[in-house]
Protein backbone atom coordinates (compact mmCIF):
# COMPACT_ATOMS: atom_id res chain seq x y z
CA UNK A 1 0.00 0.00 0.00
CA UNK A 2 1.57 3.49 -0.74
CA UNK A 3 1.24 6.35 1.58
CA UNK A 4 -1.48 8.93 0.53
CA UNK A 5 0.46 11.44 1.61
CA UNK A 6 3.31 11.01 -0.43
CA UNK A 7 2.93 12.86 -3.69
CA UNK A 8 4.37 12.23 -6.60
CA UNK A 9 3.77 13.76 -9.73
CA UNK A 10 4.36 16.64 -11.79
CA UNK A 11 2.88 18.72 -8.95
CA UNK A 12 6.87 18.70 -7.69
CA UNK A 13 8.31 19.78 -10.48
CA UNK A 14 7.26 23.54 -10.62
CA UNK A 15 6.39 25.65 -7.75
CA UNK A 16 3.03 27.30 -7.21
CA UNK A 17 2.24 30.12 -9.17
CA UNK A 18 1.74 33.69 -7.60
CA UNK A 19 -0.17 36.61 -9.02
CA UNK A 20 0.85 39.53 -7.91
CA UNK A 21 -1.27 43.08 -8.76
CA UNK A 22 0.32 45.33 -11.15
CA UNK A 23 0.69 47.89 -8.04
CA UNK A 24 3.62 45.18 -6.13
CA UNK A 25 6.11 45.06 -8.99
CA UNK A 26 8.80 46.96 -8.56
CA UNK A 27 9.33 48.36 -11.93
CA UNK A 28 9.32 52.07 -12.49
CA UNK A 29 7.66 53.56 -15.59
CA UNK A 30 10.47 54.79 -18.13
CA UNK A 31 8.25 57.64 -19.44
CA UNK A 32 8.06 60.24 -18.24
CA UNK A 33 9.78 59.63 -14.38
CA UNK A 34 13.00 58.42 -15.99
CA UNK A 35 13.24 60.02 -19.35
CA UNK A 36 12.75 63.43 -17.67
CA UNK A 37 15.35 63.31 -14.89
CA UNK A 38 17.72 62.19 -17.80
CA UNK A 39 16.72 65.18 -19.87
CA UNK A 40 17.14 67.44 -16.59
CA UNK A 41 21.07 65.68 -16.08
CA UNK A 42 21.67 66.51 -19.47
CA UNK A 43 20.58 70.19 -19.67
CA UNK A 44 22.54 70.38 -15.85
CA UNK A 45 25.77 69.27 -17.73
CA UNK A 46 25.54 71.29 -20.55
CA UNK A 47 24.95 74.27 -18.43
CA UNK A 48 27.95 73.29 -16.28
CA UNK A 49 30.20 72.73 -19.60
CA UNK A 50 29.28 75.91 -21.44
CA UNK A 51 30.22 77.82 -17.71
CA UNK A 52 33.15 76.03 -17.52
CA UNK A 53 34.01 76.78 -21.51
CA UNK A 54 33.10 80.39 -21.13
CA UNK A 55 35.58 80.60 -17.68
CA UNK A 56 38.80 78.69 -19.67
CA UNK A 57 40.10 79.80 -22.48
CA UNK A 58 41.18 76.94 -25.12
CA UNK A 59 45.07 76.76 -25.68
CA UNK A 60 44.24 78.01 -29.54
CA UNK A 61 47.52 78.88 -31.46
CA UNK A 62 47.83 81.06 -34.60
CA UNK A 63 46.13 79.83 -38.08
CA UNK A 64 47.70 76.30 -39.26
CA UNK A 65 49.94 77.02 -42.23
CA UNK A 66 50.66 73.95 -44.17
CA UNK A 67 54.03 74.85 -45.34
CA UNK A 68 55.16 74.94 -41.68
CA UNK A 69 54.32 71.94 -39.55
CA UNK A 70 56.30 71.80 -35.90
CA UNK A 71 58.17 69.04 -35.27
CA UNK A 72 56.96 66.70 -34.25
CA UNK A 73 53.71 67.63 -34.22
CA UNK A 74 51.66 67.32 -30.59
CA UNK A 75 48.49 65.28 -30.95
CA UNK A 76 45.25 66.27 -29.50
CA UNK A 77 44.99 64.85 -25.93
CA UNK A 78 43.10 61.86 -26.63
CA UNK A 79 45.99 60.29 -28.70
CA UNK A 80 48.69 61.73 -26.87
CA UNK A 81 48.70 58.08 -24.73
CA UNK A 82 49.49 56.21 -28.23
CA UNK A 83 52.56 59.45 -29.20
CA UNK A 84 53.47 58.55 -25.71
CA UNK A 85 54.07 54.63 -26.51
CA UNK A 86 55.22 55.99 -29.84
CA UNK A 87 57.78 57.78 -28.01
CA UNK A 88 59.36 54.89 -26.16
CA UNK A 89 58.57 52.07 -27.97
CA UNK A 90 58.64 50.77 -32.18
CA UNK A 91 56.10 51.77 -34.25
CA UNK A 92 55.28 48.14 -34.52
CA UNK A 93 54.43 48.21 -31.14
CA UNK A 94 53.46 50.66 -30.02
CA UNK A 95 50.94 51.58 -32.63
CA UNK A 96 50.12 47.81 -33.93
CA UNK A 97 50.53 45.28 -30.74
CA UNK A 98 49.78 47.38 -27.46
CA UNK A 99 46.30 48.07 -28.96
CA UNK A 100 45.93 44.67 -30.48
CA UNK A 101 46.42 43.28 -26.85
CA UNK A 102 44.46 46.00 -25.07
CA UNK A 103 41.49 45.33 -27.65
CA UNK A 104 41.86 41.51 -27.22
CA UNK A 105 42.50 41.23 -23.34
CA UNK A 106 39.21 43.64 -23.40
CA UNK A 107 37.16 41.28 -25.61
CA UNK A 108 38.58 38.17 -23.32
CA UNK A 109 37.66 39.46 -20.12
CA UNK A 110 34.06 38.15 -19.91
CA UNK A 111 35.76 34.96 -21.03
CA UNK A 112 38.50 35.01 -18.14
CA UNK A 113 36.52 36.42 -15.38
CA UNK A 114 33.37 33.99 -15.44
CA UNK A 115 31.59 34.95 -12.59
CA UNK A 116 27.80 35.95 -13.38
CA UNK A 117 27.22 38.24 -10.24
CA UNK A 118 26.39 41.55 -11.31
CA UNK A 119 28.18 42.76 -7.52
CA UNK A 120 31.16 45.03 -8.45
CA UNK A 121 33.30 43.73 -4.93
CA UNK A 122 32.27 40.10 -6.58
CA UNK A 123 33.64 40.96 -10.21
CA UNK A 124 37.76 41.36 -8.79
CA UNK A 125 39.11 40.31 -11.85
CA UNK A 126 37.36 42.64 -14.03
CA UNK A 127 37.80 45.77 -11.96
CA UNK A 128 41.36 44.83 -11.74
CA UNK A 129 41.68 44.40 -15.06
CA UNK A 130 40.12 47.62 -16.05
CA UNK A 131 41.73 49.83 -13.43
CA UNK A 132 45.19 49.04 -14.73
CA UNK A 133 43.73 49.52 -18.39
CA UNK A 134 42.67 53.36 -17.00
CA UNK A 135 45.39 53.71 -14.79
CA UNK A 136 47.80 53.02 -18.36
CA UNK A 137 45.75 55.09 -20.77
CA UNK A 138 44.95 58.21 -17.83
CA UNK A 139 48.70 58.16 -16.73
CA UNK A 140 50.26 58.26 -20.52
CA UNK A 141 47.86 61.54 -21.18
CA UNK A 142 48.68 63.00 -18.07
CA UNK A 143 52.60 62.65 -19.34
CA UNK A 144 51.71 63.89 -22.46
CA UNK A 145 49.83 66.77 -22.00
CA UNK A 146 52.00 68.25 -18.72
CA UNK A 147 55.59 66.76 -18.91
CA UNK A 148 55.65 67.16 -22.80
CA UNK A 149 56.72 70.36 -24.24
CA UNK A 150 57.87 72.02 -27.25
CA UNK A 151 58.90 69.37 -30.11
CA UNK A 152 57.65 66.88 -27.79
CA UNK A 153 60.43 67.08 -24.99
CA UNK A 154 59.84 66.34 -21.49
CA UNK A 155 59.54 69.82 -19.43
CA UNK A 156 58.81 70.32 -15.78
CA UNK A 157 58.47 73.79 -16.35
CA UNK A 158 54.41 73.59 -16.27
CA UNK A 159 54.91 71.19 -12.83
CA UNK A 160 57.63 73.04 -11.54
CA UNK A 161 57.66 76.62 -13.04
CA UNK A 162 60.34 78.09 -14.97
CA UNK A 163 63.93 78.07 -12.97
CA UNK A 164 64.99 81.38 -13.87
CA UNK A 165 61.47 83.31 -12.79
CA UNK A 166 60.77 84.30 -9.39
CA UNK A 167 56.63 84.57 -8.65
CA UNK A 168 55.25 87.39 -8.26
CA UNK A 169 54.68 88.87 -4.97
Amino acid sequence: MADESLTTGPELASPAMVIRRREQEETVVTFPALVWREFLAGIGMLVFLLAVSIQINAPLLQRANTSITPNPAKAPWYFLGLQELLERFPPIMAGVAFPTFVIVGMILTPYIDKNPSRRPQDRRVAITMFTIYIMFAVGFVIVGVFFRGLAFNWDWTQILGHPGLTPAS
